[in-house]
């Protein structure tokens, strides 16, 4: 333990000679480093329509990474191995939480598309006006399809072509629904189609995507649910032979060979149930 005291006091100075010796050059490279992520993660925010700076959340990482290291040592008891688990959670728990953020925000507009499409289409009818339609979607419904909406509605107002409005949130918003009813209505803003019979069938094959994925979800259920118990059950065997005869397997945990097998049937486990899951994953 000395010795680890020791290191750490060594790590301790050359960090703090280092800065001292060249603070301008690395405060110049901090501040250039944290700009160009401020510039990404403003990116994030923005598309996810949060009220939050980047440079708030930048100070919010920080203290997610220094709370992160301060819990991990505070639960684990060691301060080494506390303060990389720590510390790898504070750092990595922000932008996994945008990144789940930004997936559930994809699903909700896929949620909405099918009902919006109803209201553009009967709004239509009644005002033959699609930037009146979509007005009235947005008016109806909630975010976040109304957030993207207004987005596109801003550029029209502020002299963008229709057209090129709707393909820009089209490429803003990876939604797969959404990108169907924009490619299905400037096909047929293009063509001179009756945009309210396209706008009905949208809803219609949206409506029955969802419901086929319904089907297929509850089908696929059980081979989900085997695949499962089948990756749990060597976990469970070898557990039960521990308890009826521990020298039989106690080997496999303190042995070359032991860890050896131990590895090659985790690997061959893993990959099982991944192959399993695969199989039963059906995208419509």
């Amino acid at each position: 333990m000395l010795y680890l005291y020791i290191a750490l006091s060594l790590v301790f100075l050359a960090s703090f000679l280092a800065i001292w010796g060249g603070g301008e050059y690395v405060a110049n490279r901090l501040g250039a480093e944290r700009g160009i992520y401020e510039r990404i993660v403003g990116k994030e925010l923005h598309r996810l329509f949060l009220a939050i700076t980047p440079q708030e959340f930048v100070l919010l990482h920080l203290f997610a990474f220094a709370g992160g290291i301060g819990m991990g040592i505070l639960l684990l008891g060691n301060p080494i191995i506390g303060a990389i688990v720590g510390g790898a959670a504070g750092a990595w728990g922000p932008r996994i939480y945008l990144r789940r953020a930004w997936v559930a925000r994809i699903r909700g507009v896929d949620e909405q598309v099918e009902e919006a499409m109803v209201y553009m289409s009967n709004s239509f009818k009644a005002n033959p006006s699609l930037p009146e339609a979509i007005q009235d979607v947005i008016n109806s419904m909630g975010a976040p399809l109304s957030q993207e909406l207004s987005v596109l509605l801003k550029e029209y107002k502020l002299g963008t072509p229709l057209d090129q409005a709707l393909v820009n949130c089209q490429r803003r918003m990876p939604s797969r629904n959404l990108e169907l009813a924009i490619s299905a209505l400037v096909i047929g803003r293009t063509v001179g189609g009756n945009i309210p019979q396209i706008l009905s069938d949208i809803s219609n094959t949206i409506r029955e995507s969802f419901r086929l994925e319904r089907v297929i979800d509850t089908q696929t259920a059980q081979g989900k649910m085997q695949a499962w118990v089948m990756g749990m059950m060597p976990g469970v065997v070898l557990g039960a032979f521990y308890l009826l005869d521990p020298e039989l397997i106690t080997p496999l945990f303190e042995t070359l060979p032991g860890y050896l097998i131990l590895s090659g049937a985790a690997t061959l486990n893993i990959i099982g149930v991944s192959m399993i899951l695969k199989i039963v994953s059906i995208e419509v």
